[in-house]
């Protein structure tokens, strides 16, 4: 399974994607009632988001970190899916070796879609 991360005119960022896991991101306020009883309120509507672990060189690190910045929408083909978002966090660097680092972020979707 080739998992790429590109931006939205179809450059390829990486296809040395380690993880990107789907997860569903909602506020739940939790309460006890008198009574003994919970009341559980939903607030607002469900964000999903993506965890991305990729690796890249020293180019793409610093597109990545710039689309950060400027909250340049990013693209992860996933299968016969695709994904739209924004990196919801500053990314996490780790320096793999002199050119090749391994980033951590977490990519918040406002548009998918079969490809």
């Amino acid at each position: 399974m080739t998992i790429t991360l590109c931006d939205l005119e179809g450059n390829v960022i990486t296809n040395i994607v380690n993880d990107a896991i789907l997860n569903p991101d909602i506020i739940k306020i939790k309460n006890r009632l008198l009574d003994g009883t919970y009341h559980i309120q939903t607030i607002g509507n469900r964000i999903d988001t993506i965890k991305v672990d990729c690796y890249v060189d020293k180019i793409n690190k610093d597109k990545i970190d710039s689309m950060y910045v400027i909250d340049e929408p990013i693209k992860l083909l996933q299968e016969n899916k695709y994904y739209i978002g924004l990196i919801d966090d500053k990314p996490d660097w780790e320096t793999v070796s002199k050119q090749l680092y391994l980033a951590s972020f977490k990519l918040v979707i406002s548009q998918s879609g079969v490809v």
